[in-house]
């Protein structure tokens, strides 16, 4: 990917990943304003060279992996004693920061898991859940819709989360994605 970057596009990256980069270059060289210092030297060498730039995965991967190296190099340059492996391999940096492609696709891929599991289900039951957990119907909003009772609808959603319930306990991590995703705390 190629990058092509005017100026607004520009600081709306640099505003974005500041932070996180200096995060990143402190974690490696223990030093505040040496961190700072890498991050904008970065940015401005981004910014010469942003015509000549290839960027593969994502800007973020692109970043992170450059103040690293910049970092190490500060490191190797300013301490004389400065071993690599002591460093790096000790102290790996800790962030909670899962980049925008990879968020969006795990939510697809956990879109995709749960709708394939939903499918199962047969089609009266499938469509009084969906119009609970998706649309947000109540119970009696749910019978009058569908012209059943409230105790049908009770019915078909007691037996859904037990299908549910028997098909992820197949693969647990199907049942945390359930739980969050639907937020009903029944299963």
């Amino acid at each position: 990917m190629s990058v092509t970057l005017d100026i607004a596009s520009f600081e709306n990256l640099f505003k974005k990943h500041y932070k996180f980069l200096v995060i990143v270059a402190y974690q490696i060289t223990k030093d505040d304003d040496a961190a700072k210092d890498i991050v904008q030297d970065f940015f401005i060498n981004f910014w010469h060279r942003r015509n000549e730039v290839v960027i593969e995965n994502s800007f973020q991967s692109y970043s992170t992996r450059a103040v690293k190296n910049l970092a190490i190099t500060y490191l190797k340059k300013h301490i004389p004693s400065f071993d690599l492996t002591d460093q790096v391999f000790t102290d790996p940096i800790q962030t909670d920061y899962l980049e925008e492609e990879e968020a969006l696709k795990f939510k697809e891929e956990t879109d995709q898991k749960v709708m394939s599991l939903v499918n199962l289900l047969p089609d009266e039951r499938k469509k009084v859940f969906l119009q609970y957990v998706v649309d947000g119907l109540s119970y009696a909003a749910i019978a009058k819709a569908n012209n059943i009772s409230v105790n049908t609808v009770k019915t078909q959603m007691k037996r859904a989360y037990a299908f549910l319930k028997a098909k992820v306990s197949e693969d647990p991590i199907s049942v945390i994605i359930i739980a969050v995703l639907f937020g009903k705390g029944k299963l």
